[in-house]
């Protein structure tokens, strides 16, 4: 035999051996770290030691703990949504109200215009029929001349007066002829006049229209803002 093949042997023993004894003492230590078992003559029951695992009953209920705690930050969250979900509304609410009152206020400038467009209307209105009125009076102090004139006419023709008739019938034209002017000044006086009604009443009508209307936009307007108050003390 070689001396190598001895050596190898004597090597093989040695590890073979240590690998004995180290089974030994790990059967050793299970044997030792086993609970004692109660003998079947007594009747009392033996305590769980520390290494034994817990009983369900000693378990605590991670789970459960942790569904609970998500449900309290759910049930935050979504009170937190519907509050901003509410105050979104208001704000939507009162958004639209204030568009109202913007639309009532401008009907309201609308009919304010009219109306004093109308007024003006009425005012030039009563100017022309006070200078018609003034045309018909100069009229009428022409009509009584001419009809003095027509006297010394018929006394021009029976030798009573002196003055030519020829002379008598120019005057009197001439008169007549300021009587249709006058006549037809009173008339475009009157006309003009009956425009400027025409129009006052057009503004007038514009201003009661535009006056419904912003009162609408004015209803609808506290229509929202009392929807939104009540929205607000409901939800916030």
């Amino acid at each position: 035999m070689e001396p190598g093949d001895a050596q190898k042997k004597v090597t093989d023993a040695d590890r073979q051996r240590t690998l004995d004894e180290l089974k030994a003492l790990r059967e050793k230590r299970l044997d030792a770290s086993k609970p004692s078992q109660p003998s079947p003559s007594s009747g009392a029951t033996a305590r769980p030691t520390q290494s034994q695992p817990r009983k369900d009953w000693e378990t605590v209920d991670i789970s459960a703990a942790r569904s609970e705690d998500d449900d309290a930050t759910l049930a935050a969250l979504r009170s937190s949504r519907m509050q901003a979900e509410a105050y979104h509304d208001v704000v939507k609410l009162r958004k639209k109200a204030h568009a109202h009152e913007h639309k009532a206020s401008k009907f309201q400038t609308k009919s304010k215009s009219h109306e004093t467009k109308a007024q003006r209307a009425i005012t030039r209105a009563v100017g022309l029929r006070e200078k018609a009125t003034n045309c018909r009076e100069k009229i009428k102090d022409l009509e009584a001349r001419v009809s003095d004139y027509a006297k010394d006419l018929r006394s021009s023709a029976s030798g009573e007066s002196s003055l030519p008739p020829e002379k008598i019938k120019l005057k009197m034209a001439k008169l007549e002829g300021k009587i249709a002017s006058l006549q037809q000044r009173a008339r475009k006086y009157e006309a003009r006049a009956a425009m400027q009604n025409e129009r006052a009443a057009g503004h007038r009508s514009k201003a009661a229209f535009n006056k419904e209307q912003g009162k609408i936009q004015e209803a609808e307007a506290k229509n929202f803002t009392k929807r939104a108050d009540n929205l607000e003390k409901a939800g916030l």
